[in-house]
């Protein structure tokens, strides 16, 4: 199954351009606010918002060390959230959201060293 979810992922990235990635940044309000209404799911929202703030770092040129793969599947993750059709349907109660939370978890098992830089990085600039 874990095999599959990360073939899933990876298909899915391959179809993010430059052009999808930018249009997704616009998109990123409107996606955190989704989830911030998921009660099934609490990790979700701080989840979408950390891949969120990478992908705008990232897109800023604030963040350019990171690698591509890693924005591709986290960008893939975030719209497949927007999608209206799913492998579980988000209106489907209690488990809606359980496709959505699974894939940006495997996201975020696949690059965590890479988060955890970015989040080390992150702090040094603000101090």
């Amino acid at each position: 199954m874990q095999h599959e979810l990360q073939q899933f992922i990876l298909d899915g990235a391959r179809s993010i351009t430059p052009a999808r990635l930018e249009q997704l940044v616009r998109q990123l309000p409107e996606v955190r606010l989704a989830v911030s209404q998921v009660a099934e799911f609490p990790q979700l929202a701080d989840q979408v918002g950390f891949l969120a703030e990478l992908i705008e770092d990232f897109y800023s040129g604030l963040s350019p060390d990171i690698p591509y793969t890693a924005i591709a599947e986290a960008a893939f993750a975030l719209s497949y959230l927007r999608k209206a059709i799913d492998l579980i349907p988000d209106a489907v109660s209690g488990i809606g959201y359980a496709d959505d939370a699974a894939i940006v978890t495997a996201v975020f098992e696949n690059y965590k060293r890479v988060f955890l830089e970015h989040v080390l990085a992150r702090k040094s600039r603000l101090e």
